[in-house]
């Protein structure tokens, strides 16, 4: 007897439908709904939110360089662009009309008081200062002689040979020529100091402007503008910032601008710095002196104004500066580098190094400039290692180790301080906001630190 075996394309038939029912029932199974669904989404969504930092730490730990926080007095200072101007400028005009004789000096000599810079012909002037002089010599002898009718008339009118009434015009006229002798010599007074405005000479020291007219011209007096003179043993800097530095300077410096009473000193004014246009150097510092009566209802800024010294002429009247003024300090200040700071939704804060992994740490920057953060005292530990120059990938969480330090033959190392010229930068700005990258930000408001410095916003 023989036994007939299955033919390989029934297996085959059956397999493939035993695989159709099975596909078939796995579509036909429900989807989990609610709270089910939700549980599924969570197991499935909640690893991956936790180990975010470990997958981007899967090839292993990052290498980082910190910095520690230096400690040191910031002043809180504000910048704005400002002009200089000489606080006393004068245009040279003669006060006498004639020819000009010589001028002896040249277009921009710098000049001591008196120094003499323009002659005028005074043959004119001599002439008429000996007309005067002649015709007062005149004069007095006609007073001499009215003085002698009226002594010899004194007695004859006691004894009544002459009459009052002649008597009385002898004493008139004598009286008449004594009023024209005073006269005569206020003339004579005016025609000297004619004379002497023929000679034109420097009324300040400063610097002279460009001379336009030489010997040969005529000038009009009280007309004709022949050149300025300018004072720049000191200088004045214009600026203006907003209106929010006038408590500042009201509440440190009441009586700035107002005089001192006898006996009493004057409390030291703000300190003003004058810098170069790029604000990178210090050309010359001085005090405030002025701060204007009204706001401008415009810009909203109130103009200010420093003087300062200008013994070696480095600085010229007109001339575009940016003007920084002092308002207070922060007492033992923590400076961290301006790239550190990042900007998220809680506010600032920085990455510092513990226990082998990125942690954020939260700060309140009182000042920025231009490549470093200043934080009130004691605002991160002694000890605090941040991570700076930040990574392109960095997470809370991350592991990251501290970076072996490069071989120098200048000794350099990964972990170094931060370091920076005490004043701060020139380019310091404020406009409440911390950096948000890791390129460093010009603006951060100054906050009141616990030491009652006053605050305010650069223009």
């Amino acid at each position: 007897m023989m036994i007939h075996h299955p033919r390989p394309a029934l297996w085959r038939a059956i397999l493939l439908s035993l695989v159709f029912i099975a596909l078939w029932g796995c579509q036909s199974q429900p989807a989990p709904e609610g709270k089910d669904a939700a549980k599924s989404t969570e197991k499935t969504a909640k690893p991956a939110v936790n180990n975010r930092a470990a997958m981007m730490g899967m090839m292993g730990p990052t290498q980082v360089t910190v910095v520690k926080p230096t400690i040191r007095t910031e002043p809180i200072t504000m910048t704005a662009a400002g002009t200089l101007s000489s606080p006393n400028a004068v245009t040279l005009t003669p006060q006498v009309s004639g020819t000009i004789q010589s001028v002896p000096v040249q277009s921009g000599q710098k000049v001591t008081q008196g120094t003499l810079l323009f002659t005028l012909d005074a043959e004119p002037f001599r002439t008429a200062l000996n007309s005067a002089e002649a015709k007062l010599a005149g004069d007095r002898a006609q007073a001499n002689y009215a003085d002698q009718q009226v002594k010899q008339l004194t007695p004859l009118v006691q004894k009544e040979y002459v009459t009052r009434q002649s008597f009385d015009q002898a004493v008139a006229t004598a009286m008449a020529a004594h009023a024209l002798i005073a006269q005569d010599q206020a003339a004579i007074q005016t025609a000297k100091i004619n004379l002497s405005y023929t000679q034109i000479r420097a009324p300040i020291t400063g610097r002279l402007g460009q001379i336009s007219l030489q010997a040969g011209n005529l000038v009009v007096a009280n007309s004709t503008a022949l050149t300025t003179l300018v004072s720049t043993q000191k200088l004045l800097v214009n600026f203006s910032l907003p209106q929010s530095v006038l408590n500042d300077l009201r509440t440190e410096w009441p009586s700035l601008g107002q005089p001192v009473a006898a006996g009493q000193t004057a409390p030291t004014a703000p300190r003003v710095e004058v810098l170069d246009e790029h604000a990178k150097n210090v050309l010359a510092d001085g005090v405030l002196n002025f701060i204007d009566n009204s706001i401008s209802a415009t810009t909203g800024t109130i103009r200010l104004q420093g003087v300062v010294e200008n013994p070696e002429d480095a600085l010229w009247p007109g001339q575009f500066v940016t003007a920084r003024l002092t308002l207070g300090t922060i007492p033992n200040a923590q400076i961290i580098p301006a790239g550190a700071v990042q900007l998220g939704d809680q506010g600032a804060f920085v990455y510092v190094l513990k226990n082998n992994k990125a942690q954020m740490q939260p700060i309140t920057p009182l000042r920025t400039l231009a490549t470093e953060v200043a934080l009130a005292s004691g605002s991160l530990p002694t000890d605090a290692e941040i991570i700076y120059p930040l990574p392109a990938r960095i997470a809370p969480g991350m592991a990251v180790a501290r970076a072996p330090a490069a071989p120098s033959t200048q000794g350099t190392h990964a972990e170094s301080p931060v370091s920076g010229q005490a004043g701060g930068s020139a380019d310091e700005h404020s406009n409440g906001h911390a950096p948000a990258s890791h390129a460093p930000n010009e603006a951060t408001p100054p906050a009141h630190p616990k030491s009652g410095a006053p605050s305010g916003n650069p223009a």
